[in-house]
């Protein structure tokens, strides 16, 4: 099969396009013949060698953990999805990866694709939108009402997470560069803040919910001074000693996200009800991934990057 992967860690450079075997599944596992893939920062961390030294991958690995594509070959003890579905799944990020014309994956990770979004747009779901759901709800607590600052809102877990935390009920406070003002109010956003004209803390006050999708600029310190007492912070990136938090009178989580069907399933529901949108960046084909990773490590994207493996599947 073709794929996209690493022989060593480093820059872009060091994505190959080439051929490696087709994985061969077990009985729990599901092969997906993927359409298209969903390219995130964890992409470029990973290849840049974050998780080298935990025994997590061997070399060849192939990136990427998003995808979206037809069921080709079903374990013998798999009974709730079947050949021909069409899926999108986040598989484990201890696992091969995506960019790839096939993946193997347990199947009580994998879940219906929405029926309104094509391949390529699915794709954008699964890591960004399970990222967001699972900050603000699973351990931000998240409820109607509720004041949440969310930063690097017009990134692809941004722009999750603004849509998500409307449909919750909540007042959505977001920061992004002043470029991205139409792009962020467009989201739901009931207010906008541009970081680059003045510190966000400086005009940001009685938040009941930090989400910080973005990394840097002592953003976590910065923004336990906009909570209110009993607030909560949760990050994707960056950590802080939780002892700074409660000195501040707040809670922090530094958040890992995990595969969950269930989780996405829900999404996808909320997404063919037209109450969530995806929104792209850019496509890329899969021998263009160099360029997508340099996309996505540019932090200039507006929305979600795909990649789109076979241009021939359309629906």
């Amino acid at each position: 099969m073709k794929a996209v992967y690493i022989n060593d860690y480093g820059t872009a450079e060091q994505l190959t396009v080439g051929e490696l075997n087709t994985p061969e599944i077990t009985g729990s596992q599901v092969l997906i013949n993927v359409i298209a893939a969903g390219v995130n920062p964890v992409d470029f961390h990973v290849r840049n060698g974050m998780l080298k030294d935990s025994d997590t991958h061997t070399l060849p690995l192939i990136v990427g953990w998003d995808a979206a594509g037809i069921v080709a070959e079903i374990g013998v003890d798999v009974t709730n999805i079947n050949v021909g579905d069409e899926v999108f799944v986040f598989s484990p990020i201890n696992q091969q990866g995506t960019y790839a014309e096939y993946l193997a994956v347990d199947a009580n990770l994998v879940t219906a694709k929405p029926s309104s979004l094509n391949f390529v747009e699915s794709a954008a779901v699964p890591l960004a939108a399970l990222t967001a759901w699972q900050g603000l709800f699973r351990d931000g607590n998240l409820k109607a009402g509720e004041r949440v600052l969310i930063h690097n809102a017009s990134g692809g877990v941004g722009s999750f997470a603004v849509q998500f935390a409307k449909h919750a009920g909540a007042h959505v406070i977001a920061t992004a560069s002043g470029q991205k003002e139409q792009y962020v109010n467009a989201l739901g956003a009931d207010e906008f803040v541009d970081y680059t004209e003045s510190p966000f803390e400086d005009n940001i006050h009685d938040i009941d919910l930090v989400f910080a999708a973005v990394g840097g600029n002592d953003i976590l310190p910065r923004s336990l001074k906009t909570l209110n007492k009993g607030g909560r912070l949760i990050s994707t990136f960056d950590e802080i000693p939780h002892q700074q938090a409660e000195d501040a009178g707040a809670t922090f989580i530094r958040m890992w996200v995990e595969p969950s069907a269930e989780d996405l399933a829900g999404i996808g529901e909320l997404i063919d009800q037209n109450k969530i949108h995806v929104f792209l960046d850019s496509v890329y084909p899969l021998e263009h991934a160099k360029h997508a990773q340099e996309r996505s490590e540019s932090g200039k994207a507006v929305g979600k990057i795909v990649l789109n493996i076979n241009p021939a599947v359309i629906g």
